[in-house]
């Protein structure tokens, strides 16, 4: 048998008839395929957006670096 696959998404906050607060529980959707990384097309995807962002705020830092550098 298949090992089904799973990726936690967000946890619901569950309360108390009182309102006050239960454990958080984490909700999960199935997973129907990993690429070749591990991972799915989903989080694939969004560590590329998320490495494209560092990559320019990093890129901005050593260029600021380097012209502070040449002022001086």
């Amino acid at each position: 048998m298949e090992k089904e696959l799973y990726q936690a998404v967000g946890y619901i906050a569950l309360r108390n008839k009182d309102g006050s607060p239960m454990i958080s529980v984490p909700l999960y959707v199935k997973v129907t395929e990993l690429n070749k990384n591990g991972m799915t097309e989903a989080q694939e995807s969004v560590m590329h957006r998320i490495s494209e962002i560092m990559l320019k705020q990093y890129d901005k830092q050593i260029s600021g670096y380097i012209a502070n550098l040449k002022a001086e």
